[in-house]
């Protein structure tokens, strides 16, 4: 028994075609499946790695809540990129939230920008620094 690695992303959606918008159309992610389900629609879009962000659309049936960084459980998604700054400027272009501008930490070997996707999921995207 062991771990093989890491899957899946799975994100409950507020609004179904703004998050394709975004996570598809600029981020450039491949939709590969739809998947009806009997209470809600899952949408699979892939990593460039082959791992997946599963989309749930429940048509507006689900709550949204917020939850406070320091909250104990989940924080963030971190995916490497090859420019945080790049992406930065893309999305102030395109009204995307930034929780943190791009920042260099160097004890952690990373420059790193967060940002919320379009249901307030805060994602992290980090370059390695060259040492």
């Amino acid at each position: 028994m062991f771990i093989k690695g890491f899957n899946h992303i799975g994100i409950n959606t507020k609004d179904i075609e703004r998050s394709l918008v975004f996570y598809r159309d600029m981020l450039g992610l491949e939709l590969k499946e739809t998947i009806q389900m009997d209470d809600c629609t899952i949408y699979y879009l892939l990593l460039p790695g082959g791992e997946r962000i599963e989309l749930f659309d429940y048509q507006g049936r689900n709550k949204s809540c917020c939850v406070e960084e320091t909250q104990a459980g989940y924080r963030h998604i971190a995916i490497e990129v090859s420019s945080v700054d790049e992406y930065e400027a893309l999305f102030k272009e395109n009204g995307v939230p930034i929780v943190l501008s791009a920042t260099n930490l160097p004890k952690l070997h990373v420059r790193v920008l967060l940002f919320e996707d379009p249901n307030g999921v805060v994602i992290e995207f980090c370059e390695l620094l060259n040492e």
